[in-house]
């Protein structure tokens, strides 16, 4: 009996250890690292749901609203794209995470393309020069259509046709022909500016002022001898900034819309919606103009404004008319603003009015 029972211990060491292998070999092959966490698509669904109601509410168009023409189709590739991600049973969560990123990045764009309203309160100026030079901001600024001064052959303004082929809806200026319009405080804004308008140049030499209030003791847009947009602000008694628009030059005998707005810190130039320059080295708000100083549309000065000589008055103003010039070209619905419009709101002006 004793030697039995030894001979029972004797066989289970082996049986034992031959179990624990297999459960240690077994436990090894079921080892394939950690447990696959799920894709986790849910934020994707939210921001495709939230996509796909901004898609199909839009309207393109140029009323307030409404977006750009062509920006549907392009939000909709974005869209699409993100869908065909979250459709995909093996996208990783790497890949899903960039889709919602890519589509966030979408609708901002998208709502970037949407026409923006201007209050009413921020135009100033508002000359559509469809055969008078009324004001239609409804601030009854009109101005009243003068003679060029001797000096550059004392031209006049003329009716002519607009970007549309449309008779008598825009003006053509030459040789000092100009509008002017009264001084009012409203017309020289203390912070913000923004000036817009159609304008077909005919003619390239520097001096080629389209708008200016006392030049460059106000503010003034011209074209130079470049033939690029130019503008000129004082922010100071001895203070002016000088900046253009850079790049590109403008043709002769081709409507543009031209844009540029100015605050302290920042000047943008726009040509046909589109922003060409931007100069941040600028500095100081818009310096006030003395109270009989008129606004010319086409002229540097009105006509009672220029000296013969370059003597500085008791303010410190030299208005020499040696020193001016007068825009050769058409212009139409010139606009100025008392803030800064944004891009979209330029862009916005351009796509409504663009032939």
């Amino acid at each position: 009996m004793k030697n039995h029972s030894v001979s029972i211990r004797s066989l289970l060491g082996p049986v034992l250890a031959l179990l624990m292998l297999a459960f240690v070999f077994n436990a090894c092959n079921n080892d394939d690292g950690p447990e696959a966490v799920p894709v986790d698509k849910t934020r994707l669904k939210a921001r495709l749901d939230s996509a796909n109601a901004t898609y199909t509410a839009a309207q393109e168009g140029v009323t307030v609203g409404s977006y750009e023409a062509g920006s549907k189709a392009t939000f909709k590739t974005a869209i699409d794209a993100a869908t065909t991600v979250y459709n995909n049973a093996n996208a990783t969560q790497t890949e899903v995470n960039n889709a919602w990123v890519n589509l966030g990045q979408a609708v901002t764009t998208f709502q970037s393309k949407q026409v923006q309203e201007i209050a009413p309160q921020n135009l100033v100026l508002y000359l559509k020069m469809d055969g008078n030079a009324n004001d239609a901001s409804g601030r009854g600024f009109n101005g009243t259509l003068r003679t060029g001064n001797t000096k550059w052959g004392g031209g006049t303004v003329t009716p002519t046709k607009d970007r549309y082929g449309r008779d008598a809806q825009a003006y053509f200026f030459d040789k000092g022909a100009h509008i002017e319009i009264p001084y009012n405080p409203v017309l020289n804004p203390a912070k913000e500016l923004t000036i817009s308008l159609w304008a077909r140049p005919t003619q390239v030499r520097p001096s080629n002022y389209m708008v200016s209030l006392g030049r460059w003791y106000g503010y003034k847009l011209q074209l130079q001898e470049a033939n690029k947009a130019f503008m000129t602000v004082r922010t100071g008694p001895e203070r002016f900034i000088d900046k253009d628009n850079e790049s590109p030059t403008l043709d002769l005998n081709k409507w543009y819309h031209i844009a540029v707005s100015y605050k302290s810190g920042e000047m943008v130039f726009y040509i046909n919606g589109t922003p060409v320059k931007t100069w941040t080295d600028v500095t100081g708000d818009l310096f006030p103009v003395r109270s009989t100083t008129n606004l010319a549309i086409g002229q540097d000065l009105p006509n009672g404004a220029y000296t013969l000589t370059d003597a500085k008055d008791a303010d410190g103003i030299q208005n020499f008319v040696d020193w001016g010039g007068f825009f050769t070209g058409d212009m139409d619905e010139v606009r100025i603003y008392n803030v800064v419009l944004s891009g979209t709101q330029v862009r916005s002006i351009y796509n409504a009015e663009k032939p």
